[in-house]
């Protein structure tokens, strides 16, 4: 593990360190936070057998998958298994204002309940060294506004029509990650970054 200058802790793996490993073996990921029977691959998490790249290209973003939690390390005596939910959004923008700073623009807002330290690029598999990565979308709950930094960094490549993927702690319903329609762009500041105008796309929440 290593910390970032801002005090974000961040698990440094094999691919970290050799991204281009990425093209034969998957991210690790920690089992206990994801639902039970979940598979990483180089491109894609399936939770027993379902790819949640699949299901994203059958029903749209952002999307939601519930299943049954999996079991803790630690498991307590009267223990019972919840549902938890698995959340995938398209990216939308993505923005470079500065060496080292990446914006990503979502279709989905962040529940309080994701487990940031996970997401995961889905869909294809990049062999571009990790970079730390600000999501300029709604966060539900998050105190750092239109602006928030993941803690988990994401391939530098990463673009538009990209898939990301990330647990929640909870089970999710479609409303729950989807945008309110608003129309009214927003401005903040990340750091030291000078203000940026970021257009807030809504989308109508429909059945999925």
């Amino acid at each position: 593990m290593c910390t970032a200058g801002d005090g974000i802790v961040t698990d440094v793996t094999l691919t970290t360190i050799m991204p281009t490993l990425r093209a034969s073996i998957p991210e690790p990921l920690e089992p206990s936070l994801w639902p039970a029977r979940t598979v990483a691959t180089t491109a894609d998490v399936c939770i027993a057998a379902i790819s949640m790249a699949r299901l994203a290209d059958v029903v749209g973003t952002p999307c939601v998958h519930t299943a049954e939690q999996a079991p803790p390390r630690y498991r307590p005596r009267d223990w019972q298994p919840r549902d938890v939910s698995v959340a995938v959004a398209s990216v939308l923008r993505v923005r470079r204002p500065l060496s080292g700073v990446v914006l990503v623009e979502l279709d989905a807002v962040l529940p309080q309940s994701a487990v940031l330290d996970q997401v995961r690029l889905i869909g294809r598999a990049s062999t571009a060294p990790a970079t730390q990565t600000y999501v300029v979308s709604p966060c539900d709950g998050f105190a750092d506004g239109p602006f928030h930094r993941l803690p988990a960094p994401l391939p530098a490549d990463v673009h538009e029509g990209d898939l990301l993927c990330f647990p929640c702690l909870v089970a999710l319903r479609h409303r729950d990650v989807a945008h309110a329609p608003v129309a009214t762009p927003v401005r903040a500041e990340v750091g030291g970054i000078r203000a940026v105008e970021v257009g807030r796309l809504g989308t109508g929440e429909d059945h999925r």
